[in-house]
């Protein structure tokens, strides 16, 4: 892995504008998409079932209407998902229950929201994968998958992987033809072993493939930089970083939106020192950023950001 950072040759343009309209739902993983000419976003709540078990599950939500479209896979963890020829993939975590098993990467996909059919995809023992995003580039299709070491192996096993994985979390990369059978890159094409870096988000455009994840901040602040790369071996670190952080705008709930009375205390009260799990796309002409905004310890809320412009426009322009 190789980093190229900034030096004191460097000139830059103004950045890109991010307006944030506002907390638009409760809690959960996310993941904006358009299908069939609308937006939705993909959310992952708890939810309590009548035997009392909590449970996470996927819920696809119309943005513009405020409705609920699909309620399934019941027990998935840190969902993400891609949508391509009108047809949708939601990939995710069967995080393990016992210290013996492993994590298991599954997809879901579906061409109606209603009929869902669900594949299991790889695991790696010794490894904890949490976060993941595909786009598709020129080659195929590319996975960014967040990692930790798993601190239930034996000591021979630990020692071996530290060096690898370096500090928690480290983004790894996959590639595949067909979204169903996965490869891992080389395990020096990886971002960063150095230093914490969680919940990616890929996108691929005009040679090169884009990344943002959260970053630690001194003093336990957390937000969202961004990187590019053609490699994924060498990776240049966005012009202006980073892309947002936590603030008053956070606590705004957006026009139109409904919260519970406890949901509207915490926001107005937590501890905001985070923005994170960003994800965005493309609509008519605009591009949409949702995140988590929190405290890092409890529960985060789901916010909206837009540029007013194209998401290839904003990416490039994170470079200038």
């Amino acid at each position: 892995m190789r980093e190229i950072n900034y030096t004191k040759h460097m000139t830059m343009k103004d950045a890109p504008v991010l307006r944030k309209t506002g907390a638009v739902a409760a809690d959960g993983e996310f993941t904006p998409f358009v299908w069939k000419g609308r937006l939705y976003r993909l959310e992952c709540h708890i939810i309590d079932r009548e035997d009392g078990i909590e449970l996470p599950c996927v819920i696809i939500v119309d943005v513009m209407e405020r409705r609920e479209c699909a309620r399934f896979a019941y027990g998935l963890s840190y969902p993400s998902g891609y949508c391509e020829d009108d047809r949708i993939y939601v990939f995710g975590m069967k995080k393990r229950k016992l210290p013996e098993e492993n994590d298991i990467a599954v997809m879901y996909c579906s061409d109606d929201m209603h009929t869902w059919t669900e594949y299991e995809l790889f695991s790696r023992p010794g490894w904890r994968l949490w976060n993941t995003s595909v786009c598709k580039g020129p080659d195929g299709y590319r996975m960014a998958i967040e990692v930790s070491l798993d601190e239930n192996s034996d000591e021979g096993r630990k020692k071996a992987l530290q060096p690898v994985i370096g500090v928690p979390f480290t983004e790894f990369f996959m590639r595949s033809d067909d979204l169903l059978r996965w490869e891992w890159l080389d395990d020096d094409h990886c971002y960063t072993p150095e230093r914490y870096c969680a919940c990616p988000v890929l996108k691929y455009s005009d040679g090169y493939y884009y990344m943002i994840c959260l970053e630690e901040l001194p003093l336990r602040r957390y937000a969202p930089y961004i990187y590019r790369t053609k490699d994924f071996f060498t990776w240049e670190i966005g012009y202006h970083n980073p892309i947002m952080m936590p603030g008053n705008e956070d606590r705004k709930i957006r026009d139109g939106v409904e919260m519970d009375e406890a949901t509207r205390e915490w926001i107005e009260s937590c501890f905001d020192i985070n923005n994170s799990d960003v994800d965005m796309c493309e609509f008519e002409g605009k591009t949409y950023f949702y995140y988590g905004m929190g405290d890092q310890l409890s529960r985060g809320i789901i916010c909206e950001a837009i540029y007013d412009g194209p998401l290839d426009e904003y990416l490039k322009r994170m470079f200038e």
